[in-house]
């Protein structure tokens, strides 16, 4: 079988696993009790059911001659849904408008900064500044300094907001006026962003050098709130230690007219390299650090799940929307795919088709749980709230082995299945 097991990140990155064996260990909480005189045997059970999966393997070198090991582009974003707060409440909004506590007035004039690949390779600290101002005389690009003219008297909330408005909410509308500027290449903003070798060299364009689109924000009743951020030129010098924010001390120097306001959530660009390859020391380094130190920061997954023929309903929430400006970690792994082949998905006998093992819980009829339910692709992305494109769990133990003179590592691994994590 080609495709390897999978263990699955909060960010939906996959760790590719090259296992030996795999073992599945299911007990069940039934205990009998016997019965005097009689030699019966009497129990309850109460679908009392303990799960786990552990996995033997090695650990190899990467093949640093596919296209696979190439370099990748720092990622960041924007979020205008919550504050950014390390914290584990989950719910809190950011604008007033939608129920939080920042008046949108309140970020006024205030500065955020976003860094290039090649503003960061050059090494000399220089930024490109965004302001949101409310002039109504439309956007300016003046230096580096980028002036998004929110024209709030023109853009109050009953004009941009709901029911009548083109926007879910105010994170969502000016999330929006964010991301069209910086895919912007109309307006050259006066300071050079790109490299000479990029494929528009030497640019003062935005969408040149970034890469911009919306998403729902950690909160997301409020809609299209989140700004997903790419540099395009791809490399380590992506990871820039921007997007950054205003300070919260009040600055009185009139230089950059900040009072104490919590910024949006955001996350500064990480995830730029020079090259995917990895050793196979190097692959071990990452699953300590992720099993050694990962942080959930609030409950994530679904329990209480009723499933009927026409209905479902459960206590439920998304890993997806864990924010890692909490504390929460990326790179907390929320699940596993274990592939395996089977015929009863084939369109013929005498051909296997390749499906990940499931693990179905809750009040759901039998036919939903065995192998004909059992139709997603080996290949689907797994989702957390749904039982059929993996299990969900996260690793609770993990053992790695090195022998002197060996070019790989032995490793066993823990994976326990678990519907909800609740955790700091």
């Amino acid at each position: 079988m080609g495709t390897p097991i999978r263990l699955v990140q909060r960010d939906s990155k996959l760790i590719e696993l090259d296992a030996e064996n795999f073992n599945f260990k299911i007990g069940r909480g039934v205990v009998g009790i016997p019965i005097p005189v009689v030699g019966e045997r009497f129990a309850a059970d109460m679908n009392i059911v303990k799960v786990s999966i552990t996995i033997d393997g090695v650990i190899k070198d990467d093949d640093c001659t596919s296209a696979a090991a190439g370099a990748s582009a720092a990622q960041s974003f924007i979020d205008f849904s919550r504050p950014n707060k390390r914290d584990a409440d989950q719910s809190e909004i950011y604008f007033s408008d939608d129920g939080g506590d920042v008046a949108i007035a309140d970020i006024i004039n205030k500065p955020f900064y976003l860094r290039s690949t090649h503003q960061q390779a050059l090494g000399d600290g220089s930024r490109v500044t965004f302001k949101f101002v409310d002039t109504g005389a439309g956007n300016t690009y003046v230096g580096g300094v980028v002036s998004i003219d929110l024209d709030l008297t023109t853009n109050t909330y009953a004009v941009i907001g709901p029911p009548g408005g083109t926007h879910s909410s105010r994170a969502h509308w000016l999330a929006d006026q964010l991301n069209t500027v910086l895919n912007d290449v109309v307006n050259p903003i006066g300071i050079v962003i790109t490299s000479a070798g990029h494929s528009a060299p030497s640019s003062q364009f935005l969408g040149d050098a970034f890469t911009a689109s919306l998403a729902t924000g950690r909160i997301d009743t409020l809609g299209l709130a989140s700004v997903e951020i790419a540099q395009d030129e791809k490399g380590k010098n992506g990871n820039t230690s921007t997007p950054s924010f205003w300070s919260l001390v009040t600055d009185t120097s009139g230089q950059e007219n900040q009072t104490a306001v919590t910024p949006p959530s955001f996350l500064e660009f990480l995830g730029g390299i020079d090259s995917n390859c990895l050793s196979a020391g190097d692959k071990v380094q990452n699953l300590i650090a992720n099993v050694g130190n990962s942080n959930v920061m609030g409950a994530v997954g679904e329990i209480f799940q009723v499933d009927t023929n026409d209905d479902k309903k459960s206590l439920s929430t998304n890993f997806n929307k864990l924010d890692p400006t909490t504390g929460a970690s990326d790179d907390y792994i929320v699940g596993i795919q274990i592939p395996y082949e089977s015929l009863i998905q084939s369109s013929t006998t005498d051909q296997y088709v390749a499906r990940n093992f499931l693990m179905v819980t809750g009040l759901s009829p039998a036919a939903h749980q065995g192998a004909a339910a059992n139709t997603e692709a080996v290949g689907v992305e797994f989702d957390s709230q749904n039982v059929y494109t993996g299990i969900r769990g996260t690793v609770s133990g993990f053992t790695a082995k090195y022998k002197g003179g060996d070019t790989f590592y032995s490793f066993n691994l823990t994976f326990d299945p678990i519907d909800m994590i609740v955790g700091l």
